[in-house]
């Protein structure tokens, strides 16, 4: 007679049996994007209305609200790991937060955060998803985001996740931007064949440039015929502020100038009904993706906000020439590209200018990020790329 098996025999089994679940959340300026392992993912609205006490401070997709001003809860983390006054050279848009710092805005952020993080643990866990034990949440941050913002992200999430200290960090691994992106080219086949050289040493530089920041990292990669390709970094990860984020600050900022000062009508101080449209409009690919200098045999660039005050019965518009568009987009891009003036000669050396005898004189550049569906940034970096004499750069989907 067979021998019956104890409960806990039986989920040892299940446990042995079942798949390893590995989740990847990117935390981004406007959206944080969950990735499960079956390849379906998610974007959750990543801004949040802590200054004022309409309503609740996390209302998820929510558009056309313009009663509250709106910020992303990723500048959130700059105050709630008191690292702002640190960062706000690099971000000016945390000023704003700075001024508003007290416990009780504190705890709005943390209190949105948590809303938004409880949306994301419900939609992981809903439908036939709701016995999974995650085994592994990798967590992508910027560079610059070191052991204090990681102890904020493992209590947020160890608190909206209902895991206890232990389990968190047992559980959550934190991955930096420029890192996640390496990951993922060593395993995606149409990125990684093409640019293979048997035997070869090559040397790669690999950026993400997102919404709010420019990450980059240098790699030694090698490829085997029979083994997956061998790779370590050669530097620390590089990182400078800058992105389509700090091009909507500047707008904003000179949005305030313009509604003090239209003519004709009677100028009025900003408001959060007209500084929540013009980001709005700004959200429209055909603002956010051509705001730059003029493309060349392109005519000049010419933007308009226009904001209806339904209550006043009234109109702002703030109309943007090409006089005034280019200088907020440098002001902008200024330290992002800076860095990369600076990694595309360290790059050269390492290997055009190299008598290495095993290494590739022709490196490898990817580069990913939001802010490079922005025409004139990706026709600005691929610039600097052939002023430097180097090969062409991949620009990923």
């Amino acid at each position: 007679m067979a021998a019956t098996r104890s409960n806990q025999d039986i989920a040892k089994l299940m446990e042995a049996v079942r798949p390893n679940i590995v989740i990847s959340l990117d935390i981004g300026t406007n959206s944080f994007r969950v990735l499960l392992l079956d390849g379906i993912s998610k974007n959750f609205s990543s801004h949040a209305y802590p200054f004022d006490d309409k309503g609740p401070v996390y209302k998820g997709e929510q558009f056309g609200y313009y009663a509250s001003e709106s910020v992303s809860l990723k500048y959130g983390f700059y105050i709630l790991a008191n690292a702002a006054d640190k960062f706000v050279d690099q971000y000016p848009m945390l000023q704003k937060l700075i001024q508003a710092d007290s416990p009780a805005f504190r705890q709005k952020l943390r209190v949105g955060t948590l809303q938004l993080l409880k949306e994301v643990h419900a939609w992981i866990f809903q439908g036939s998803r709701k016995d999974w034990v995650i085994d592994k949440l990798v967590i992508n941050i910027p560079v610059q985001w070191g052991s204090e913002f990681q102890a904020v992200a493992l209590d947020l999430i160890g608190e909206a996740f209902k895991w206890d200290q232990s389990l968190a960090r047992k559980t959550i691994a934190f991955h930096k931007d420029a890192d996640s992106l390496m990951q993922y080219l060593m395993t995606t086949p149409r990125y990684l064949n093409p640019v293979k050289v048997a035997g070869a040493d090559q040397v790669w530089l690999v950026m993400d440039y997102g919404g709010h920041n420019l990450s980059a990292s240098l790699w030694w990669v090698r490829h085997n015929k029979q083994v997956p390709p061998m790779f370590f970094r050669l530097e620390k990860p590089f990182s400078a502020g800058g992105g389509t984020e700090h091009v909507l600050h500047y707008i904003l900022e000179a949005c305030a100038v313009k509604c003090l000062n239209q003519n004709p009508g009677q100028g009025r101080p900003m408001c959060p009904g007209i500084s929540e449209q013009v980001r709005e409009g700004f959200s429209d690919p055909r603002v956010r993706g051509m705001w730059g200098p003029a493309l060349e045999g392109a005519k000049d660039n010419c933007f308009a906000f226009m904001t209806p005050l339904w209550e006043e019965q009234n109109c702002i518009t703030c109309t943007f020439d090409q006089g005034e568009i280019t200088p907020i987009w440098d002001k902008a891009h200024k330290h992002a590209f800076e860095l990369v003036d600076n990694l595309l000669k360290n790059l050269r050396k390492r290997t055009a200018e190299t008598d290495h005898p095993k290494i590739d004189p022709k490196p490898v550049i990817f580069i990913a990020g939001g802010s490079t569906k922005n025409k004139p940034v990706k026709h600005k970096l691929a610039a600097m790329v052939k002023e430097a004499n180097l090969p062409d750069p991949i620009f990923l989907d």
